[in-house]
């Protein structure tokens, strides 16, 4: 994993020009990075890497495993809270990645914290030790927020396997330590159901906790799922107030957007799909709309979805959101800010950049402040 502390000024911001965005990460890679003789000649295509222990041999082969977005020298810059400052609400990007196997971005995971209080959105692959990668990148009030006897509200957008695959660790790794917090977890009609078979699924740990020298109290373990099936209010205490909208996305009947009001501050957080109404409200005049993307103009590169572009454009279109629709949905929502998660760029190595997806967006002609981030960003 790339290397990332919370002292690195030279921190690369999206909003640098090229010239100065190479030299950004230069620096970045001189000072965080181990020299490049720690490694010996024979690792074809080696790079530094942010632990003596870490090494990259850059592969022939390309796929799931090893597609350019996972190499770790297109994560060039480290971390940043682009919170306003004194906000009272903030988001943490817990994992800003996608199905593909990145060792650099877990799954999709939010954290909207208000008032020390989190509430989590979505449970991608390695939410658990993605917690921790930002609680040491962001420091101790990262830290408070995310105490395990807090971590009792998540919503999910979507059930698809990568934004729910890591509920389990998100439920069971803080019992273990002794939580003590019952979950309550929102999310399309079927939530309910997943929650039953997880808790199946693992009763004998929990069963093993209860009964051995442990003697665990069932707190913490109890689990109600709320399933939606329409737009509106789903969720209100003294921090937040939460709304849900139907969006779009393949061919599941129930997916939502979630508009979350808290401490003067308006997020949006879209899932995965493409242009819907649903999206456009959950987003209307907030400060920020979380979003996936998938690029249009290299689609001929993706490895899924068909043979020709135009096979891909039918497939992947009725999932992911392609550039003008994400400008389509930014101008008839007025949302302020758009941070991309779930970055869907399928260029090759030797045209691979990080922003990629991002300029193509601005080509289509998206107007306003727009992110990329990565992996224990806070805004």
């Amino acid at each position: 994993m790339f290397c990332r502390r919370a002292v690195a000024a030279i921190a690369l911001d999206d909003g640098l020009e090229a010239p100065m965005r190479a030299l950004a990460s230069i620096a970045l890679t001189i000072s965080l990075c181990v020299p490049l003789a720690a490694y010996a000649d024979s690792h074809k295509g080696g790079t530094p890497s942010c632990a003596p222990h870490c090494v990259f041999v850059k592969p022939d082969k390309s796929g799931p495993l090893t597609a350019p977005e996972n190499w770790p020298e297109f994560i060039d810059r480290a971390p940043e809270d682009r919170a306003p400052k004194g906000a009272k609400a903030k988001v943490v990007v817990i994992g800003s990645g996608d199905p593909t196997a990145n060792p650099n971005r877990i799954g999709p995971s939010f954290a909207v914290i208000v008032n020390d209080y989190p509430y989590f959105v979505d449970a991608g692959e390695g939410i658990w030790r993605g917690m921790a990668h930002a609680a040491l990148s962001n420091g101790d009030w990262l830290t408070t927020a995310f105490d395990i006897q807090k971590m009792k509200y998540l919503f999910l957008t979507h059930l698809h396997e990568d934004h729910t695959i890591g509920i389990p660790s998100w439920i069971l790794n803080p019992y273990k330590f002794g939580s003590r917090a019952n979950k309550e977890v929102y999310g399309p009609k079927g939530t309910a159901a997943m929650l039953s078979h997880i808790r199946d699924a693992w009763t004998i740990d929990l069963h093993e906790m209860w009964e051995g020298s442990l003697k665990a109290s069932v707190d913490g373990s109890k689990l109600n799922g709320h399933d939606l099936t329409k737009d509106g209010p789903i969720f209100q205490d003294e921090n937040v107030k939460v709304s849900a909208f139907r969006t779009k996305h393949g061919a599941l009947k129930y997916t939502f957007g979630y508009r979350f009001e808290a401490g003067g501050r308006i997020f949006a957080f879209g899932g995965d799909g493409h242009y819907s109404e649903g999206l456009v409200k959950a987003a209307k005049n907030a400060d920020i709309l979380f979003i996936e993307s998938c690029t249009l103009e290299n689609l001929k590169y993706a490895t899924w979805g068909g043979e020709t572009v135009e096979e891909k454009k039918k497939a992947i279109g009725a999932y992911h959101m392609f550039p003008p629709d994400l400008v389509r949905v930014k101008k008839e929502s007025g949302v302020k800010m758009i941070v991309l998660v779930h970055e869907q760029n399928y260029l090759p190595a030797e045209k691979f950049t990080r922003r990629g997806l991002l300029e193509e967006i601005k080509r289509a002609g998206l107007e306003g402040p727009i992110h990329s981030s990565i992996d224990a960003d806070v805004y």
